[in-house]
């Protein structure tokens, strides 16, 4: 289940609950996720042949995988071991080029899109992430869902964690002059709005500021 928002509403003024009738009469088994991860905790050899374990033991009582699948732990690493130990900088092998994985764009090869965060915008996402840790981490009187009960909660809440740590640690050294807009006029922080011009909202002040792309 998942509270909706809109325009006119906010976290104190949510409009009603309501589930998705895909989940109901689409999805076997309903929409509630039977596992989750971390890609960084994935591709890390220090934590990530438990995470692979995971996976393989889900896939395993998978009906429609667990017959074509090996079910041995040895094999599993032995996999891991080619795909993650042995390729330490994320490259594609040479018969799926461009493929790369996410090391590789963190090495040697950053992200051309990657830009600086302000330490609004970081303060803003170290909000977000208390925000869902604190959600997780509690019986919710409003759906009756005690999350503390539940594995998925526990492992989410254990991963946002990591990454609250990390985004606190870099806002902990960002220098409070940067920008409190994006950095550049033609940068747009939310979906283009219109044919011609773009908006985004400042939600520490209050009016909206216009900018043409």
């Amino acid at each position: 289940m998942t509270t909706l928002f809109s325009s006119q509403t906010n976290e104190t003024n949510p409009l009603p609950l309501s589930y998705d009738p895909h989940c109901t009469n689409d999805v076997s088994g309903g929409c509630e996720p039977v596992m989750v991860m971390s890609a960084e905790r994935l591709m890390d050899p220090a934590t990530g042949y438990d995470e692979s374990h995971r996976i393989a033991n889900y896939l395993s009582q998978t009906p429609g995988v667990q017959d074509y699948l090996i079910q041995t732990p040895e094999a599993w690493d032995c996999l891991y071991d080619t795909l993650i130990v042995n390729n330490p900088d994320g490259a594609a092998p040479p018969e799926s080029a461009g493929y790369h994985d996410l090391r590789w764009r963190d090495s040697a090869n950053p992200d051309p899109a990657m830009h600086p965060l302000s330490t609004r915008m970081l303060t803003k996402m170290v909000e977000q992430l208390t925000r869902l840790i604190n959600k997780y981490s509690a019986y919710d009187p409003e759906t009756g869902i005690d999350w503390t009960q539940k594995q998925i909660a526990i492992d989410l809440v254990d991963i946002l964690t990591g990454y609250r740590t990390e985004v606190q640690a870099e806002l902990d050294v960002t220098p409070s002059a940067l920008w409190t807009h994006a950095p550049h006029p033609h940068w747009v922080i939310f979906p283009m709005c219109g044919e011609s011009q773009r908006f985004t909202w400042d939600f520490s002040y209050p009016h909206l500021t216009q900018m043409t792309g």
